[in-house]
């Protein structure tokens, strides 16, 4: 039980510094748009209300943080080389239970958009404890895509609704930082002619 419980508080942990580092990135470069110097000032507290976003922020600035990937698959290798780096796994457990699936996707780009959408309908759907504005900031450390797919996404694949959050942003990280307005508040891309994605993973 010792075991378990601090491994969910690494993991806890490792959210936390997620946040926090994601946060503090945007922040350098929403600055740098708008000419303001809006700083991070603490992590929200679940427990308050309904719940207060990840990070509190100056002037007013309320920041939601998730990260995404191309699909579960990819979320559990990136937290496992998480645990491998700090030592909670070993080597031999790590390459077993792990293995980089990377090279076996159809359509990854479209796995990214599937789940940015995703990630917007299912945020919109929360309550949040919160005075002056809300933002959403997705955070994406793609494998293979890049700032050239994050642009034709936002063309062509973007379905959703955005209510309760006045900007949606994306945080794209390859070899710099890069960040995308993907919606404002009453934002609605929701189309029954939306493309239709067409992600798969393809075995060895």
């Amino acid at each position: 039980m010792k075991n378990v419980s601090n491994k969910k508080r690494g993991r806890e942990n490792d959210y936390r510094q997620v946040e926090k580092s994601t946060c503090l990135e945007f922040l350098e470069l929403y600055n740098k748009r708008i000419g303001k110097n809006i700083k991070f000032e603490r992590f929200g507290n679940p427990n308050l209300g309904k719940g207060e976003p990840d990070c509190i922020c100056s002037d007013g600035l309320n920041i939601e943080v998730t990260t995404v990937f191309y699909d579960n698959k990819e979320a559990k290798y990136t937290w496992g080389l998480i645990d491998f780096l700090k030592k909670r796994i070993s080597k031999d457990r790590y390459e077993k239970k792990y293995p980089d699936n990377t090279l076996y996707m159809k359509n990854p780009n479209q796995g990214l958009y599937d789940s940015i959408n995703k990630i917007i309908v299912e945020k919109n759907k929360k309550e949040y404890h919160y005075d002056g504005k809300l933002f959403l900031l997705i955070y994406s450390r793609p494998a293979i895509s890049d700032e050239k797919d994050i642009e034709y996404y936002i063309r062509e694949y973007r379905n959703f609704k955005n209510i309760i959050f006045d900007e949606v942003w994306l945080l794209l990280s390859n070899d710099h930082h890069m960040v995308f307005q993907l919606a404002k508040r009453n934002d609605d891309f929701l189309s029954e002619k939306a493309r239709k994605i067409n992600f798969d993973r393809i075995n060895k």
